[in-house]
């Protein structure tokens, strides 16, 4: 195997850690370390350049199906899993197979004390003692082993950044408070934290990969190490020992300025640094293809120039900025490549993961899905990536992709639920049964897309097949196929499924009485639940034979009913699930009406009240004061007792939609609303753009006045900013 060449002091230092030249590795896929000439990388004696769409999670993935874990004060608290193999080589391959040549990752992520409540693993440990070195977690390390040996296998490049500047996965921030010391400490190099900073450098570089038997030193597959993510206040005398540092262990890998926003001058000039990388966002005021140029610019051939990442806009302007990546020179140099964000892959037993900007951007799957991807614009974004990924190669037209392998059918104990691992680039699947474990198969299931953003395997399937059309008690058996442009797969495992489920009728829950006047009409509230069987789909309804009884929307289980005349009158709701149907009624008893009656029964939208038209209670306070600003924004909500008042006048007593606009601009976070004298309300508020959006908040209002307040109540975050509030029912 190839060791890289160091001196007789670091073989010590190696020899000392575990690591000798008798160690038997597998054989790299790879002939050549990516190298870099000039402004240039080089495979070998040949031009090095990529494009893709980043992918963040190859070895550690957001469950967003989760949702946000409660028990993390920072406003932010994703659950967390490690990706099994089989989802790892899924992704490489996805990468690869849609064009891309190198891929950049994120960062290594720090423990933090909120993991624990959350069930969060994290590949950096708190130190055994105070002034000790941090840890690596084996488990994820292994996982990281893997996503290094499956890029190898696959022929995929990786950039691997070490520490986050932001606390995400925890990172500066978290790894100061090992040594109760402060973020900021990690960019000076006399610090506790940046010697902490070094060795966790120190143990991945010299780490042996459990699974190919290589140091990473001597992994091909590691074109680059980058000094972390977003590293916005690096200082030259950080940059300068971090980059040595680096080289010292992997003289044969490339070195990655992971800086933020700037090209930094002495980056350009320390002989340590490969390569110099920007990141192109909204925010940061750099999102446009005349960044390129001013960044090569700025670089003067010096150096290797890459866009690590940029995206969260139109498909038309990404095209634009990836153009010029691929197209524009100065002086001869030109950028290695180009990162859109985001990616996320498939799921081990069905569906995709997904992430959700504050932009409302989803990450997109590959290979693009025309329909689940329209809204996404996917099938544009992986389009143009291809393109570019093509150009770069020096090719006249996009390959095609290639024919999808087998996808993995997983178990499963119902034939209404049937789930499969996709293949890599698999759009459509077809799904054939059979009642022997050899045929004959009869298609089932034609043209099916896993390509569903928002996707919760605790509720969906992929597959469910036709109740009428199966024997109860019966075992039957199923396959599935891929397909894309370029042909259909061979037929996946056979899965046995025993036919064991006997339709239920829905289960209604309703009130068998109930009083109101004339002028109030009536909520209505009946509960239903169903198996299921023999679909998912259940029609609902509201009925009465009297003609003086009308109802809002009949067709929903929770909905208005007003009367013409007083009286008793009985109230039938139904549930039918296709083959059985359950109906209760409750009568109601209509006096006559103590007040106005109301224009509308079943409609109300109040006017829209703006945070300085309510009654703002403001805590004194010398910092973060609750204040109006130029947009008309009322925030940041920071003190307890920070609140804002609105009076709402309700034609009804009911249900209605509090349409709350407000900003996130520092983040999601979490404040209450409180109506009347009931509970504060606990509202999760994602992160949003400076602009905010606007969330529906259902609440109940009597008849008549009403006080809504918002604010930070006992035990919410706070740091949210309001604009306005409308109330509606429909």
């Amino acid at each position: 195997m190839n060791f890289p060449h160091i001196t007789l002091v670091q073989a010590g230092l190696l020899a000392a850690l575990g690591f000798s030249a008798t160690l038997a590795a597998a054989p790299s896929q790879f002939e050549h370390f990516i190298t870099r000439e000039g402004a240039q990388l080089m495979d070998g004696g040949q031009v090095f350049r990529f494009a893709g769409i980043h992918a963040p999670e190859l070895h550690r993935i957001e469950d967003d199906a989760r949702g946000v874990c409660k028990a993390d004060p920072r406003g932010w608290g994703q659950y967390f899993k490690w990706p099994t193999p089989q989802e790892q080589e899924n992704w490489i391959k996805a990468i690869v197979q849609t064009g891309t040549r190198a891929q950049r990752v994120y960062v290594l992520s720090v423990a933090q004390e909120n993991d624990p409540a959350c069930g969060r693993e994290t590949h950096i440990l708190a130190p055994d003692t105070p002034d000790g070195m941090p840890r690596l977690n084996e488990t994820a390390m292994k996982v990281y082993d893997n996503m290094i040996a499956e890029a190898d296998k696959q022929g995929l490049r990786l950039i691997l950044p070490f520490i986050d500047h932001w606390w995400w996965w925890g990172g500066r921030e978290q790894l100061a408070a090992f040594y109760h010391e402060k973020a900021e400490d990690f960019y000076r190099t006399d610090s506790k934290t940046y010697r902490a900073y070094q060795d966790i450098i120190r143990q991945v570089i010299t780490r042996t990969n459990t699974v190919t038997g290589r140091p990473y030193y001597d992994e091909k597959a590691i074109m680059a190490w980058e000094t972390g993510n977003e590293l916005e206040d690096t200082n030259a005398g950080f940059l300068q020992q971090t980059a040595a540092w680096i080289k010292k262990w992997a003289p044969h890998q490339l070195v990655v300025d992971g800086t933020y926003k700037k090209i930094n001058p002495f980056a350009v000039d320390d002989p340590n640094v490969d390569i110099v990388s920007n990141h192109y966002y909204t925010n940061a005021g750099n999102n446009h293809p005349e960044q390129v140029k001013q960044d090569l610019q700025a670089i003067g051939g010096k150096k290797v120039y890459l866009v690590g990442e940029f995206g969260l806009l139109d498909s038309k302007e990404l095209d634009a900025i990836m153009q010029a990546i691929v197209h524009t020179r100065v002086n001869g140099a030109q950028a290695a490549g180009g990162l859109i964000w985001g990616f996320r892959g498939h799921r081990h037993d069905g569906g995709f993961y997904w992430h959700k900007e504050y932009t409302g951007h989803y990450s997109y799957h590959l290979p693009g899905f025309p329909k689940e991807g329209a809204a996404n614009q996917e099938m544009e974004v992986v389009d143009l990536v291809r393109k570019a990924s093509a150009q770069l190669a020096g090719l006249e037209t996009v390959p095609p992709l290639p024919v999808p392998e087998a996808p993995r059918l997983r178990e499963a104990t119902s034939p209404f639920a049937i789930n499969w691992m996709g293949s890599a680039v698999g759009r459509y699947y077809d799904v054939e049964r059979a009642v022997a474990a050899s045929g004959p198969w009869q298609m089932v299931g034609k043209g099916i897309s896993d390509g569903v953003n928002e996707w919760n395997p605790a509720q969906q399937a992929l597959f469910r097949d036709d109740y009428q059309a199966l024997e109860l008690g019966k075992t039957y058996y199923y396959r599935v196929i891929a397909s894309n442009e370029s042909g259909q797969s061979a037929p996946s495992n056979v899965i046995a499924v025993t036919h064991n489920r006997e339709n239920q009728a829905p289960q209604v829950t309703l009130a068998t009485s109930a009083r109101t006047t004339l002028d109030r009409g009536i909520t209505l509230e009946a509960q239903w639940r169903d198996d299921g069987l023999p679909t998912p789909q259940v029609a609902t309804r509201w009925s009465s034979e009297a003609r003086e009884v009308h109802f809002c929307q009949p067709d929903s289980a929770v909905t208005r009913a007003w009367f013409s005349e007083p009286g008793s009158y009985p109230l039938t709701f139904s549930a039918d699930d296709g083959l059985q149907t359950t109906a209760k009624t409750l009568t109601v008893t209509v006096d006559r009406a103590g007040g106005a009656l109301p224009d509308d029964f079943c409609r109300f939208s109040s006017d829209t009240l703006t945070a300085a038209q309510g009654t703002i209670h403001a805590v004194a306070a010398d910092e973060n004061p609750l204040v109006v600003d130029n947009d008309g924004f009322l925030g940041p909500f920071a003190h307890d007792g920070d609140r804002v008042d609105w009076q709402i006048d309700a034609p009804w007593e009911g249900r209605y939609q509090v349409q709350l606009t407000f900003s996130g601009k520092w983040g999601g976070k979490k404040n209450s609303l409180q109506v009347n004298d009931e509970a504060p309300q606990a509202i999760e508020f994602p992160q949003t753009d400076e602009q905010g959006q606007t969330l529906n908040i259902p609440v109940v209002l009597k008849q008549g006045g009403n006080t809504l307040r918002f604010g930070k109540f006992a035990g919410d975050w706070g740091y949210m900013f309001v604009k306005s509030i409308q109330v509606t029912a429909q």
